[in-house]
């Protein structure tokens, strides 16, 4: 008899619900793993901007301001809409004004009421009230103005959205192309460091058998020593640039993206003939425009307030002494002719104050145009110089390639020093990623103009 067999008391078939809840925590750590593998996605740059378009927060942000700046240019009716209010009012009182009044408000009022005695000591005596009132403006110039003011703000920010929207999609484009150009870049190293673990092999087969000195051995070691911490910092990069375009894109950073689109596909705006002379008129451009305009506005509003105010009121009142009784009604009408002729300099420090702000705006949007002009330029003449150099790297690489592989078939030979070999190997593959490099700096360029010229 099996004795550890028989007096166990943790044997699986006798505890079934030992056995379902370790399935059960089995399943639930596998679960994120599972999770994690089907957060995959295959994305070219035009899905890219389209989510982004619906689930970019920046963007929802500049909507939510936008629906801020209506609300308050619709406050601004009450410019023109008259305003109307109800009020139920309960008193009690034994004041003889008072008490009087509420007599006369309720049609009750008897002889016996002027008695001296009565009018001295009315005793306690209720009045309920019901009254509707209605207030309508007629002349408030510096009001008007106000509204004018609102009307361009919510202008200024449907602009602001557009620019908003704009700036995302080139930063969804430039996280984008990083991600891509990562990758291509962590293609480039893998192969250069397959490329430097043969020569390494080589170089340690050739110091075996006395035919290469240790400094040249040490020296291909090295080589692909540098080449492997470059590969590890291309891989980190592009996990930064991974997430990036998730967080652009409102997704969950641990998805995993897979771009479809590669550097060297060509770009809408090609590079013209001169630079260009104008300012831009983008969203943002216009959006500060408006911004100003709304500020000179604002001026018109601080002059316009030393003018005369005029407005309208009504007012329908019913009286009783029973809460539901209501047996005496009441109306009036009327019109108010207001000017404030001195305010102790606080119109006027509102005007100065306004007129401040305008200059202010107005010298910031010179400002601003100057800066995306000059933008503009050098954004153009960025493309050019992409170009450029995305022709000259085309030879540079098949100058390079050809380079290594005489430099290579001789080292083969033992006719060609290590050092030469690892150079003609490094020119390689710098050639490669100056060219990757080249073609971002075109694509990003690209972007810039378009987000000057708001295409």
């Amino acid at each position: 008899m099996n004795y550890q067999e028989s007096t166990s008391p943790f044997t699986l078939h006798r505890w079934p619900g030992v056995t379902a809840l370790l399935l059960l925590i089995a399943a639930l750590l596998l679960m994120p793993k599972q999770l994690s593998a089907q957060q995959q996605l295959d994305l070219s740059l035009e899905q890219a901007l389209e989510l982004a378009a619906e689930s970019n927060r920046d963007i929802r942000m500049k909507q939510h301001e936008q629906q801020a700046a209506r609300a308050q240019f619709r406050q601004s009716n009450a410019v023109f809409l008259p305003s109307v209010s109800l009020e139920y009012q309960a008193l009690s009182t034994d004041d003889p004004l008072n008490v009087f009044g509420f007599k006369l408000k309720q049609q009750q009022v008897t002889a016996q009421d002027f008695d001296p005695t009565r009018l001295n000591d009315p005793g306690a005596y209720e009045n309920f009230s019901a009254r509707l009132m209605v207030q309508q403006p007629v002349f408030n110039s510096d009001m008007i103005q106000a509204r004018r003011a609102a009307r361009t703000q919510y202008e200024a920010a449907g602009y602001m959205v557009q620019g908003t929207a704009a700036m995302t999609a080139y930063r969804v484009k430039q996280a984008y192309f990083e991600l891509v150009l990562y990758r291509e870049v962590q293609q480039v190293l893998a192969e250069a460091v397959e490329t430097a673990k043969a020569y390494e092999t080589q170089a340690q087969n050739f110091f075996d058998e006395g035919m290469l000195s240790r400094e040249d051995l040490l020296a291909a070691r090295v080589h692909r020593l540098e080449l492997e911490n470059k590969l590890v910092k291309a891989v980190n990069d592009t996990d930064a640039a991974q997430e990036n375009l998730a967080l652009l894109l409102g997704m969950d950073s641990l998805t995993q993206i897979h771009t479809t689109d590669a550097l060297t596909d060509s770009s809408p705006m090609q590079p013209g003939t001169g630079l260009p002379e104008s300012a831009p008129d983008n969203a943002f451009v216009r959006s500060a425009s408006l911004q100003a305009d709304a500020a000179d506005q604002m001026v018109k509003s601080a002059a316009y307030s030393f003018l005369p105010r005029l407005n309208v009121f009504g007012s329908f009142e019913l009286n009783d002494n029973d809460p539901f009784g209501f047996g005496s009604s009441a109306y009036m009408i009327g019109a108010n002719l207001s000017w404030n002729l001195f305010s102790g300099m606080q119109q006027a420090g509102r005007y100065a104050e306004a007129s401040a702000r305008a200059r202010m705006a107005r010298t910031g949007l010179e400002q601003f145009q100057h800066e995306q002009h000059t933008q503009l330029r050098q954004a153009a003449r960025a493309l050019e110089h992409a170009r450029d150099r995305i022709a000259l790297s085309e030879e540079a690489i098949a100058g390079a390639s050809e380079n290594a592989r005489i430099r290579a078939n001789r080292y083969a030979e033992g006719m060609e020093r290590t050092t030469d070999l690892l150079v003609a190997q490094t020119r390689l593959s710098e050639s490669q990623l100056q060219q990757l490099e080249a073609y971002f700096q075109f694509n990003m360029s690209a972007a810039a103009l378009e987000l000057l010229l708001g295409n």
